[in-house]
């Protein structure tokens, strides 16, 4: 089997587990009406919230051509590179621990490998990034529940999902968060959205819109 290996990303990983420190905007960012609407994924609340999330949101189109995505008014983004990854990180402009940050990785096996074999990469290979993650998130908050690493659909492709109830002992607690990993044509992506009680459905929204190498 042939080796699939990644650069060291998680120190990038751990600082925008929740504060979202990035370098500042690196992308195209267009008037959301002079775009076609955006495909939705099975990890947002609804098709019809992500319209509506796109409605009033101006396009992000990431500078490499992984992903777009809706950014609404009041929310920004912010974009690092780290070890030949990328970190995008979508943000409220008003200081806030929700985001969602989409890791990328110009990385990806090939397509003519067997479902069978693809299947398990896409397995193997997500096991440093949840974990990772979890470890980072446990450091700065209080994780009280994760569930088991599942299979799930993100934007039309095979994804494996991962959530998690965590606590900052505010009044935005209970907090939600769950990590998407997902390889597609060209692109390893690792999705993570975490926010507080007044903030998670507008970020799940936001994810709705997601296009993946559009």
């Amino acid at each position: 089997m042939r080796a699939y290996k990644f650069p060291p990303l998680f120190l990038l990983l751990f600082a925008v587990t929740l504060t979202g420190a990035c370098k500042p905007l690196s992308g195209q960012v267009g008037d959301a009406s002079n775009n076609p609407p955006a495909a939705t994924s099975d990890a947002a609340a609804s098709n019809a919230a992500g319209r509506r999330a796109a409605a009033e949101s101006k396009d992000y189109r990431d500078p490499n051509g992984d992903f777009s995505i809706k950014i609404p008014d009041g929310w920004t983004v912010v974009r690092e590179e780290l070890d030949g990854a990328h970190m995008t990180v979508v943000r409220p402009e008003q200081q806030s621990a929700a985001n969602l940050s989409i890791m990328t990785i110009k990385a990806a096996p090939p397509r003519t490998d067997s479902a069978e074999l693809q299947s398990h990469m896409l397995v193997e290979s997500s096991q440093p990034f949840f974990r990772e993650w979890v470890d980072a998130l446990v450091k700065q908050a209080r994780v009280e529940d994760r569930s088991d690493v599942y299979p799930t659909r993100f934007a039309n492709l095979n994804a494996l999902r991962l959530d998690v109830t965590y606590y900052r002992d505010d009044a935005e607690d209970p907090r939600r968060g769950y990590g998407i990993y997902l390889i597609g044509e060209r692109t390893t992506f690792f999705l993570t959205l975490t926010a507080g009680r007044s903030q998670f459905k507008e970020l799940e929204e936001i994810l709705s819109t997601a296009r993946i190498e559009p």
